[in-house]
């Protein structure tokens, strides 16, 4: 066999490689209910999340409701197995109130996370590990110029120690962290006090070598 069609296969052997992402739409959930598969939890506040299905016109999507007098931070985690090295995306809209939502993984429980927020208020995006309910910025980026009416597809890619994160497709966070996080879920967030919509939630373990 000759070197061309030794990197031929090589080629193709990579690119099926890569696990299908799981992909939430909400399209045939229950309107009015928290969509199956996701558990809630709440940080640093009290009160029951409020996180329930809706649609606008044939599209479904999972919105998150302010509360007037809300603190603390919701959360809506994907049930399923833990994952290491992990790519989560999901389409987001900051509709209301502090209009702050934004993506966790490596998800032990409400107080230890990794947490990509994106906030349109402040015009920025950071990411943060959170340890025992304490969060440290690891990096961040402001002066984005966001569009208060816009849908925006946040991506995060943990993969070893680098972190990875895209808004609209542009890689806007690229950083790494030593401290070696255990394996996780992956889910949504949302501070208490902002109406957010999340749609198109994509979520897929990533291997070694896909890069």
């Amino acid at each position: 066999m000759n070197l061309r069609m030794l990197v031929l296969l090589g080629a193709i052997a990579f690119s099926g490689s890569a696990a299908p992402p799981e992909v939430r739409t909400f399209d045939g959930d229950p309107v009015g209910q928290t969509p199956p598969g996701f558990s809630l939890a709440m940080a640093r506040g009290m009160g029951p999340a409020r996180w329930i299905v809706e649609r606008a016109g044939a599209n479904g999507l999972l919105a998150h409701h302010e509360t007037a007098a809300g603190q603390g931070f919701a959360l809506a985690v994907l049930e399923g197995p833990p994952r290491r090295s992990v790519e989560l995306s999901a389409r987001i809209r900051l509709v209301g109130g502090a209009r702050a939502a934004g993506l966790v993984w490596h998800y032990q429980d409400e107080d230890n996370h990794y947490l990509a927020r994106l906030d349109l208020r402040a015009q920025d995006l950071a990411v943060y590990r959170v340890v025992r309910g304490n969060r440290v910025r690891l990096e961040d980026e402001d002066d984005l110029e966001l569009d208060p009416d816009a849908w925006y597809t946040l991506k995060v890619r943990h993969d070893g120690p680098r972190i990875r994160v895209y808004l609209a497709g542009i890689r806007v966070i690229d950083d790494f962290d030593r401290s070696r996080p255990v394996q996780g879920r992956v889910g949504l967030w949302s501070q208490v006090d902002t109406t957010a919509w999340f749609d198109d939630v994509r979520v897929r373990a990533v291997e070694q070598h896909d890069r």
